[in-house]
């Protein structure tokens, strides 16, 4: 791990963002909405720590501590000036539903079933790859998640925000308090699929809806909301050990925020720094609760920027743009929902005062699989029997001198999943397009993130050094890594042969819904009801 001067987007090399670390990030932060009582919180500062994950949407590089010139980003700068900052981070999935799924399983979502075997790449077809109202498909019961697997070290849970892992026709055990959390406040779905042309999208708390976006919660004050019962929770906490999920999605398109946030990079910058200020909230309310230094917080995005909506609403990949794809196979469409770097990369810092050194960056190869055991590995809980996992231990990483935990304490998940002998793959939908190893990427088949273009098989697969060329510019030559093309194809058998069927969740769709919810134009179907109206 290194550090080295901040520098801003226009002048950036594409490795040097990747080194890159804020060593004078500012410091400030705004007074909590929710102050409650000031608890004599004990440190328990010699056992295992609470967990927080900040979960953005959408989100790309606009931080000023990853180099953004145009955002304002004082708290989550303030996170990697006294933490880490991880960039070689992938997410799970390059779109919201089976990234959710795996970052809380620590599974590819083939393996839980969140994805669509209809999806199609045809116009006017659908494309099943996230949760929509009309999906009756979600995370299957027999999925453990963090929040579950905790439950034997006493700890309590709450996720906020956008769950987006299933909400059928009121059938409430199909939110988080059905899948381990003991509390929830948040929409089942995106805030923005519930427009005018059909039901809002309802705001619940634990299984009680509690109004609708639009009609009596005004969307823009989630933000306040979602930040209010975050520090509220930890303060009715700070005496026990916790986990919160916190996922924004103020930063998906069409972003909002309140309006005292505003940001020269526009609507999308103003949510960027609202965003920011929630994430100042919790870090205030954890110091003067006294419960910083036991509680490991992690910022991340559920996957890349977008390309679809326009500049004002969107991310940028930063220095991952995928340069092949435009030059060779006439799109430009290479962040979320794309197997290029600019669906994946995504910024994350980890922030564990006392345990994590200010300013430290890690350039090893890490991705939001590896949380589920690690948190489980740190709160010294052992893993599920009979359960395929994806990640690997980074407790090391995070706690490289042992303050916290036994160095390797999880041994044999670590000799399953260890160094240079793990292999991270890529998948769009139930299809497997690409697997990384060390610094090599190979793409099998490639694909925009939206576009209605075929996709493209390669044999032999594109390569790329994807640490000294993170744009995926110019292929390496394939005779020449013969070698690892060999070892990552058979990597690839290998991973398919532990890959069980499973019922594609999201090819689970009433379609008789579409004309109620504002999904079709065909005008014979109808609208399925409880007590004669909608229903989600």
């Amino acid at each position: 791990m290194k550090s080295s001067s901040k520098q801003s987007f226009g002048s950036l090399a594409p490795v040097v963002l990747l080194a890159a670390v804020a060593v004078t990030c500012a410091r400030a932060s705004g007074a909590s909405r929710h102050e409650g009582v000031v608890h004599e919180a004990r440190s328990r500062a010699d056992g295992p720590p609470n967990f927080v994950i900040i979960f953005a949407d959408d989100f790309g590089f606009d931080l000023e501590c990853f180099g953004s010139p145009t955002t304002r980003t004082v708290n989550i700068n303030r996170m990697a000036a006294e933490g880490m900052k991880l960039t070689q981070w992938n997410t799970a999935h390059s779109i919201c539903s089976p990234s959710r799924a795996a970052l809380l399983t620590g599974r590819y979502a083939i393996r839980s079933g969140i994805f669509g075997n209809k999806s199609s790449h045809a116009p006017g077809t659908g494309d099943h790859r996230v949760v929509h109202p009309i999906c009756y498909g979600h995370l299957p019961f027999s999925e453990v998640t963090i929040a579950e697997a905790l439950k034997p070290a006493n700890y309590t849970s709450m996720a906020i925000g956008k769950w987006h892992l299933g909400y059928a026709y009121e059938n409430t055990t199909l939110l988080p308090i059905g899948h381990g959390f003991d509390h929830f406040y948040g929409t089942p779905v995106t805030h923005c699929e519930g427009p005018a042309s059909y039901p809002a999208v309802p705001v619940f708390s634990d299984d009680k809806k509690i109004g609708r976006i639009g009609i009596d919660i005004v969307r823009e004050d989630l933000v306040y909301r979602y930040s209010d019962q975050a520090t509220k929770f930890i303060s009715d906490n700070a005496d026990e050990r916790f986990f919160l999920y916190l996922a924004m999605d103020n930063t998906h398109s069409p972003v909002f925020s309140p309006a005292n946030f505003t940001s020269p990079r526009g609507p999308y910058g103003a949510a960027t720094e609202a965003l920011d200020w929630v994430v100042g909230q919790v870090m205030d309310t954890l110091k003067r609760l006294g419960i910083a230094e036991n509680t490991l917080m992690i910022f991340t995005s559920d996957n890349g920027a977008w390309y679809v909506p326009p500049p004002t609403e969107a991310g940028v990949v930063g220095p991952f743009q995928g340069t092949y794809a435009p030059k060779t196979l006439g799109y430009v469409d290479t962040g979320k929902g794309s197997s290029w770097e600019g669906g994946f990369r995504v910024p994350a810092v980890a922030w564990w005062p006392g345990t994590i050194a200010p300013n430290t960056v890690c350039e090893n190869f890490t991705s939001s699989l590896d949380l589920f055991i690690t948190f489980l590995s740190l709160a010294t809980v052992p893993l599920p029997a009979a359960i395929d996992l994806d990640g690997k231990d980074i407790s090391d990483i995070l706690d490289p001198v042992g303050r916290r935990h036994t160095p390797a304490a999880m041994k044999t998940a670590e000799a399953l999943n260890a160094g240079a002998n793990y292999t991270f793959f890529y998948y769009r939908g139930p299809q497997l397009m690409a697997a990384r190893s060390g610094a090599l990427k190979a793409h099998f088949i490639t694909h925009s993130g939206f576009g209605h273009e075929a996709p493209v098989n390669h044999d032999p697969p594109l390569v790329f050094n994807v640490e000294i060329d993170p744009q995926e510019r110019e292929p390496l030559p394939a005779g020449k890594y013969k070698s690892f093309i060999t070892a990552v194809t058979d990597a690839v058998v290998a991973h398919k042969h532990t890959v069980k069927p499973v019922q594609a969740q999201l090819d689970l769709i009433d379609y008789k819904a579409m004309d109620c919810v504002g999904l079709s134009d065909k005008q014979s179907g109808c609208c399925r009801a409880l007590d004669g109206k909608c229903s989600y």
